[in-house]
């Protein structure tokens, strides 16, 4: 019991701290990219970089949602031991 409130505490926090530094992220680039000129080398780098993790932050996400899609389906689909 106490193992699942420190689990949770813990996702908690990350959630929390992944929040933070996406806020932190985006406030960077809020205040870099109009300082940069609009076809500077710098602020098409800055924006891909941005795109890419974004990207991976989606990926890794779905990627969660449908194992857990997954394993709710095949639990579904296996009868409980004792019964065939």
């Amino acid at each position: 019991m106490r193992s699942r409130q420190c689990a949770r505490d813990a996702r908690r926090m990350r959630r929390w701290i992944g929040m933070v530094v996406c806020l932190a992220t985006l406030g960077v680039a809020a205040l870099v990219i109009p300082r940069l000129a609009p076809r500077s080398p710098m602020a098409i780098v800055l924006l891909c970089v941005l795109a890419v993790l974004t990207m991976k932050l989606v990926e890794h996400r779905v990627r969660r949602w449908f194992d857990r899609w997954a394993d709710r389906q095949a639990a579904r689909a296996t009868p409980p031991e004792g019964r065939t």
